[in-house]
């Protein structure tokens, strides 16, 4: 996938980082995968050879006059301008018709087009948000309406797909925009990068802990994790594993005490409990169902595990769904 993130002098150095960070973890994991999903070619554009950004920081970038074609996929990232007016005077300035320009004939190619916060202020203003569905920062909400009466405005969402446009929300939605974009090639990848980066409720990392990564760093554990996910809904003992793996159970407690922290039960039900996570958060089967699909003889079992190691309820596990 070519992307091209234009920016300009004042962008949001946050955004903008949020962009470039979130695809460079999707190549940085997509070998994980099988099939390999293929790599995000990311380019900085803007009218000149360089910006400065918001904290004052020299970008160099791509002009977009030495573009070798129409960019397939265009992202605008916020500028750090809050005030609706000065906004509205930026994105009409007659210095930055160019880019108006650039957009459309982006839009009119069929290519893609992306912006987050502020930047859905030059998607608005270049006329390719008429008739669609979008979102914008919370508090311009106002100016935007008045400004783009055409636009189906919903500022109360993070995150708003329309017809070959994507706009989000205020600065952490730079994040949702750049994962929406990367779940649209790979569902698999795009879980593979939130719980890589932590995104979502930050009050604990043991919700975005990947059972099967934690135990790469010793062969027993790692042989372990692999053989309690080819019998996970069975009910085993942990010294039939330990046998089968060719150790003691001693053995193997102390190998994942001294790895992982953790008693190999415990291990266990955190796999089951990752399992579980998965498939309420992606199938309607119901709770009993996915109770034994990871090895528990009873629904109550795994509500009590859930409430005991993420602290809420199936029902709110079920409905923290990500919304890309």
């Amino acid at each position: 996938m070519d992307v091209s993130v234009f920016v300009m002098d004042e962008v949001a150095d946050f955004g903008l980082a949020a962009l470039l960070e979130t695809f460079g973890m999707a190549n940085a994991l997509r070998e994980e995968l099988t099939p390999v999903p293929e790599p995000w070619h990311i380019r900085t554009v803007a009218l000149g050879a360089s910006i400065r950004s918001s904290h004052g920081y020299l970008v160099p970038t791509t002009p977009l006059s030495d573009l070798p074609h129409v960019p397939r996929m265009m992202i605008v990232p916020a500028v750090n301008v809050l005030g609706a007016d000065d906004l509205v005077g930026l994105v009409s300035a007659p210095a930055n018709q160019p880019l108006l320009e650039q957009i459309r004939e982006v839009h009119e190619s069929g290519a893609y087009l992306a912006a987050a916060c502020t930047g859905t202020f030059f998607l608005a203003e270049a006329g390719v948000l008429d008739a669609s569905p979008a979102t914008t920062s919370w508090w311009l909400g106002p100016t935007f309406r008045r400004r783009y009466p055409r636009v189906v405005l919903d500022e109360g969402r993070t995150l708003c797909r329309g017809p070959r446009v994507t706009t989000a929300g205020a600065s952490l939605s730079h994040m949702d925009l750049a994962l929406s974009l990367v779940h649209s090639v790979s569902p698999a990848l795009v879980e593979l990068v939130v719980r890589y980066l932590a995104v979502g409720n930050r009050a604990t990392q043991s919700a975005f802990a990947l059972p099967e990564v934690i135990a790469r760093g010793n062969s027993l554990t790692a042989g372990f994790e692999r053989w309690v996910r080819g019998h996970l809904s069975e009910q085993f003992r942990i010294s039939q594993a330990a046998a089968e793996l060719g150790v003691t159970e001693r053995s193997l407690q102390r190998a994942t005490h001294a790895e992982l922290g953790m008693s190999p039960r415990d291990f266990v039900n955190d796999i089951r409990l990752d399992q579980a996570t998965h498939l309420l958060r992606t199938t309607n089967m119901t709770v009993d169902t996915v109770a034994a699909r990871v090895g528990y003889l009873n629904a109550g079992t795994l509500r009590a595990l859930v409430r005991r190691r993420r602290g809420i309820s199936i029902t709110e596990l079920r409905d923290s769904r990500f919304n890309w």
